[in-house]
């Protein structure tokens, strides 16, 4: 009778235990695998929106080292990175230093400016104040899209008038400007100087003509993919300046290179997922181990009798693999309910918040990848079915006349 209830105890430990364990080790990976798949999407989109993908920058003479200030997107230019990357189409685009000022203050920026083949979508999703205006409408050649940090900095609102200071050949060139919306990205560096206004009206200051800008610009990429198309376009570009296709060779540059300190820290992320994954793995391992021992020590007597009439080492030791395969599986059901529970309530509810001017967002993000959990699952499932091999030849290993010596 007190051994029947002893035993009942300790298989419910010990299965508590490991259920415990595996289900732990479990919601924990899953919720990394989410939290750093969001931040690095995350990051990715907001770096990758505030610089171009693949950049064609304005021509160099490669004899005389000799650099312009502007690219011409000529008709030359235009033929020969026309089949470059089907689908995807080239748009220009102009950058220039200005100081915008108000009665008060002042501060230096960055005027940013896209012609019509561009994407405003990244641009019109930041919006917090007023609306992205149609750069491209004759009515919107004086309006400009400040952010929220520059706003609070100058004291402006949207419908403020600003006066937009230009150094073009050593002259001042000044335009009178209004604040049609705010944005806010979180990202530091670039909210606190990119402004985005007409090209047409950066053209004009500039003296240039309407196929003039700074660079031209090619998004929709994969970002795992961003190096190869760069390779190939300024391989492209170099052979048509050996043979004269073009007058000038231009180089290309890729998000890659001005947001290298971006992906370098989400690159970190990486290895900090890996660290995690071990750790949690080795957790889920000893757990399981140590519990199905329990459950050995405790069923000693039983084992001893199975192996008395017959049973032989194979099938006490697939018992207790099953055995702890089972409490696995449970584990890791457990664990999906909890881990990927967990996500979707941060996703929904935004629940654990976060310091933007640390971390560039304002809450954790969470992104599930039905794949990459699949795969999660099924490798603690092998991993479990591996580490439950020592316990399980352990019982088999039991000699019963030990056992009944004992008795």
């Amino acid at each position: 009778m007190s051994t029947s209830a002893s035993s009942g105890r300790g298989l419910s430990a010990g299965a508590f235990i490991a259920v415990g364990g595996v289900a732990l080790a479990l919601m924990i990976m899953e919720l990394t695998l989410a939290v750093v798949t969001g931040f690095k999407n995350q990051i990715t989109e907001k770096v990758t929106g505030f610089d171009s993908q693949i950049s064609i920058g304005a021509p160099y003479d490669y004899s005389s080292g000799a650099i312009v200030d502007y690219i011409h997107f000529s008709p030359a230019l235009a033929e020969t990175i026309r089949d470059f990357a089907p689908g995807h189409t080239p748009s220009l685009a102009m950058q220039m230093p200005a100081m915008i000022k108000t009665d008060d203050d002042f501060a230096g920026m960055v005027y940013v400016a896209h012609d019509g083949n561009y994407d405003f979508s990244f641009e019109r999703g930041n919006i917090v104040e007023g609306s992205f205006p149609d750069f491209s409408a004759a009515d919107s050649r004086n309006s400009i899209v400040i952010s929220r940090r520059t706003a609070d900095m100058l004291g402006l609102e949207v419908g403020s008038k600003v006066y937009s200071c230009f150094f073009i050949d050593g002259k001042l060139k000044t335009r009178r400007h209004s604040v049609a919306a705010i944005y806010e990205s979180n990202l530091g560096e670039y909210d606190k100087t990119i402004v985005y206004a007409s090209l047409a009206a950066l053209q004009q200051i500039a003296g240039v003509d309407s196929l003039s800008g700074t660079r031209i610009d090619y998004n929709g990429f994969a970002v795992d993919r961003i190096d190869e198309l760069a390779g190939r376009l300024q391989s492209r570009l170099t052979q048509a300046a050996h043979s004269a296709e073009l007058n000038e060779l231009y180089p290309v540059t890729t998000v890659l290179q001005y947001g290298a300190v971006y992906f370098s820290w989400l690159s970190l992320l990486d290895t900090n997922v890996v660290v995690i994954f071990i750790l949690m793995l080795c957790v889920a391992g000893f757990t399981l181990v140590s519990s199905l021992y329990m459950i050995v020590l405790d069923r000693v007597r039983s084992i001893g009798i199975l192996r008395a009439v017959g049973a032989s080492r194979l099938l006490v030791s697939r018992v207790f693999l099953n055995m702890g395969m089972r409490l696995a599986l449970v584990g890791v059901a457990v664990g999906n309910l909890f881990g990927i529970g967990l996500a979707l309530l941060q996703s929904a509810y935004k629940l654990v918040r976060l310091d933007p001017d640390m971390y560039y967002l304002r809450y954790v993000p969470v992104e599930i990848d039905p794949l990459a959990f699949v795969c999660l699952n099924v490798g603690v499932l092998v991993v479990a079915w591996l580490v439950l091999f020592i316990p399980a030849r352990s019982a088999a290993k039991i000699d019963p006349t030990e056992i009944m010596r004992a008795d």
